[in-house]
């Protein structure tokens, strides 16, 4: 059977998906959100950052409402499955808190919950116009998983790891021999079944470089037969850029990636290492990709510290980054507790908890402004963008009615007379304060 189905990638039609360029992506680590059935909390140890924290998908559906008064229009949550052992390290004792571990791909961990749960949040995230999107991983299992015993040849493992990207063993984990037809069968059955049980809209696939083309040509085969064809998949390349996305978006086996390039070159500019002129080139440029597929921008992830850390807790600075990135064409993608400033540092610091005692409430505040504004004015979510001015410390861009003007500077500096008519965002319209954004329509 699933090597009929295999043979459909030679005629069946794969229109597009259906378009998430205008959607505002909110992260969550599921562990580290919110905890909402204390009775799941086995080994919860808030003392310790690599230990489970008690965060579950309970906790998730009973803040929905906080994403949706944010803005957010979907939630990319970190994998669900039942976990495998927990290792130690110089650290500390290591817990698969983060949902990268699998050891059982047709189980939900208690930890996060149950089935019913993930069901129910999906449930209650649609009533809020809220999409979801699950994060599956394909490559490998846990430490120790069960399948070292059960299944050895399944796995590469010791001195089977080999020196490429598909068949190393990322971060010495038991790589998943996805190039077997048995393999494929298991894990594609364990991940789409539990899509097509909870409805869920998309996967976030990890480690996507590390598995075969071929695989991922099945893969968009089975979730539009079994999921339909506006099913997203969003896939995570490491440093992906419109470069890295050329094959896979020639090939149509994923609908997006996350650009990493973004994020460093935002850092970049705000910390002085890039000046206005080589970012404005960048970001007019940025958006060349094949058809209806998509770059996703953001600011910070679970695996690099946060952007403010970076910035040296400069929030004046995040309110710049916010502004660049819901003018960045591609649906933005916001990391959970970036809008009230996390700044947490390197791993393993920079998988903080949500902080429910409100965090930087003006920052909150403002970056709900700039989503309202990409959600209401369709010139900051795309389109070709001019660059007005890029030197001396200012950086003025303009795509359709909407121009974004930052001064990089530690002075105020005048505003430039014509820029708008209206201000949509930021202080006063006759000067730029420092480290200030200001979004004008002239329409």
């Amino acid at each position: 059977m699933l090597r009929r189905l295999l043979c459909l990638l030679l005629v069946l039609a794969t229109p597009a998906s259906a378009d998430w360029r205008d959607e505002i992506i909110y992260f969550v680590m599921v562990d580290r959100f919110a905890d909402g059935d204390p009775s799941n909390n086995e080994g919860v140890d808030l003392d310790n950052p690599l230990a489970f924290h008690g965060g579950d998908l309970k906790g998730l559906t009973e803040r929905l409402d906080y994403i949706a008064d944010l803005g957010a229009t979907a939630i990319w949550l970190t994998p669900v499955n039942q976990q495998g052992p927990s290792i130690e390290v110089a650290e500390g004792t290591f817990q698969p808190h983060h949902g990268y571990w699998a050891d059982d791909f047709n189980a939900i961990d208690p930890r996060y919950g149950t089935e019913d749960d993930l069901r129910a949040l999906v449930v209650a995230a649609h009533e809020r116009g809220i999409k979801v999107l699950l994060d599956v991983v394909y490559n490998h299992v846990g430490y120790d998983a069960s399948w070292t015993v059960t299944h050895p040849n399944w796995l590469r493992q010791g001195a089977e790891c080999g020196g490429d990207a598909i068949t190393m063993c990322l971060s010495g984990l038991p790589d998943l021999k996805t190039e077997r037809f048995d393999v494929r069968s298991a894990i594609l059955d364990a991940h789409i079944g539990l899509a097509e049980r909870t409805g869920i809209d998309g996967f976030r696939l990890d480690t996507y470089k590390h598995i075969e083309p071929d695989f991922w040509a099945a893969h968009r085969v089975f979730t539009r037969l079994r999921l339909g064809e506006d099913f997203f998949l969003l896939g995570e390349i490491w440093d992906g850029d419109k470069y890295l996305a050329k094959a896979p978006f020639e090939a149509d086996t994923l609908d997006g990636i996350f650009d990493f390039t973004f994020r460093d070159h935002v850092q970049k500019l705000l910390t002085g290492i890039e000046d206005p002129e080589r970012f404005a080139r960048y970001f007019t440029n940025r958006y060349e990709v094949e058809g209806d597929h998509v770059l996703a921008p953001f600011l910070s992830n679970h695996d690099m510290p946060m952007l403010l850390a970076m910035m040296r807790g400069d929030t004046a600075k995040l309110r710049q980054a916010f502004a660049l990135l819901m003018f960045a064409e591609g649906p933005p993608v916001i990391s959970w507790g970036e809008e009230q400033g996390r700044r947490g540092k390197a791993w393993p610091l920079n998988r903080e908890d949500m902080d429910w005692t409100g965090g930087d409430v003006a920052l909150a505040e403002d970056v709900k402004v700039l989503i309202a504004l990409r959600r209401s004015e369709a010139d900051m979510r795309g389109g070709a963008v001019e660059t007005i001015y890029a030197a001396n410390d200012l950086l003025i861009l303009r795509r359709g009615a909407i121009t974004l003007a930052l001064n990089l500077s530690d002075t105020p500096v005048p505003v430039v007379q014509g820029l708008g008519k209206r201000v949509l965002y930021g202080g006063d319209p006759m000067k730029l304060a420092p480290s200030g954004a200001i979004l004008f329509a002239h329409d």
